[in-house]
């Protein structure tokens, strides 16, 4: 248990295109292929064309994505600044290795290998707000986005600061896809993303996504506040319905009081029980909700359903493309999220309406 900590913004860009208007759009992207890969902002309203040059995709991503999301918050100087990711700069890490092969282990420009480092993006956004304080980037797998906030949730306990930028970020490379293809994560036949909730087969869709947040000790301007994180490693389906039910105990909640609870189905009939053993649960007050059709699949992919969440809080609106299941309820106060990846880590957020 800790004290709320309350949400001042939220900024995501991913494979739909929520940068524009800070939400998702009234029509769904549909991929006909496996792979979402982002949906770009325009880059020449923040950097010049040299800036440009210097900088790899995630790298430009993630720093657009911070940028409105301090800006939101009427922010300049966050500080502590922390993030998670499972892979940083795929596109340079690749790079960097095939420039040792093709260069016979010689003389190398680091470039890659500097942009390549999982802090890299952290440095940048300091530098850019002329930022000074904690900063600090957890590279944890599934858990990188939990382990960020609750790093900044523990500063706060500790009286150390009173806001705070988080984030997490990921992208996929065509390499790293066909790697992990090979690994049995992927599905083997073509999918429209819009279908994946249906679907009957093992693996899944491949995502990306970078997602920011500013939190605040105080609830001045607040447009959520995040109550409970809960982490669990390698539990079996009973393990994770007994979490489930202490989880909402430890915040004296009743099933009939979760308005609203985000599952992570990817469409992988491997794992596809670990939702269902919460679904089943649920009152008919709840609104189910799924995420992973509109984002794909990744480690810190968790961060697009707390983005989809605040936001839904924020103006007490479900999108209709997140709806699974449609609830009693309409009105949004406490909003459970729940996200495994791989069967291995699992999650659940509380969320409530300031």
């Amino acid at each position: 248990m800790f004290n709320p900590v309350h949400i001042t913004s939220a900024r995501a860009t991913c494979a739909q295109d929520t940068f524009s208007n800070n939400n998702l759009p009234e029509n769904i992207k549909v991929f006909e292929q496996n792979i979402l890969n982002y949906h770009e902002p325009d880059y020449r309203q923040y950097f010049t064309i040299m800036q440009l040059r210097r900088m790899t995709r995630i790298i430009k991503i993630g720093l657009v994505t911070a940028i409105e999301a301090l800006k939101d918050a009427k922010l300049e100087q966050p500080q502590a600044i922390v993030t998670g990711t499972a892979k940083g700069s795929m596109t340079d890490t690749e790079k960097f290795l095939h420039d040792i092969v093709d260069f016979n282990e010689g003389t190398l420009n680091p470039t890659a290998f500097i942009q390549s480092t999982y802090n890299a993006l952290n440095g940048l956004i300091a530098l850019h707000h002329d930022a000074n304080g904690y900063n600090s980037t957890y590279v944890h797998r599934g858990f990188s986005l939990e382990n960020s906030l609750m790093d900044a949730i523990m500063l706060f306990e500790e009286n150390r600061i009173e806001n705070a930028l988080i984030g997490c970020f990921e992208e996929m490379t065509a390499e790293h896809y066909e790697l992990k293809k090979k690994m049995g994560y992927w599905k083997n036949e073509s999918m429209k993303n819009i279908d994946l909730l249906n679907s009957s087969t093992e693996g899944t869709i491949a995502g990306e996504g970078t997602f920011f947040f500013t939190l605040n000790k105080a609830p001045e301007n607040a447009i959520a506040k995040l109550s409970g994180l809960r982490m669990l490693y390698n539990a079996d389906e009973a393990l994770v319905k007994t979490t489930f039910n202490n989880f909402l105990a430890e915040h004296s909640l009743e099933l009939n009081e979760v308005d609203a609870v985000f599952l992570s189905y990817n469409g992988n009939i491997q794992t596809r029980h670990f939702e269902d053993a919460i679904s089943e649960q649920l009152s008919s007050n709840t609104n189910q909700l799924a995420f992973k059709h509109l984002c794909g699949e990744f480690d810190t992919a968790a961060g697009f359903a707390l983005w989809a969440a605040t936001k839904a809080l924020q103006h007490q609106v479900l999108h209709p493309s997140l709806i699974l299941k449609k609830g009693t309820s309409s009105s949004l106060k406490n909003v459970i999220i729940y996200n495994q990846y791989n069967g291995k880590e699992h999650a659940f957020y509380l969320l409530e309406r300031i």
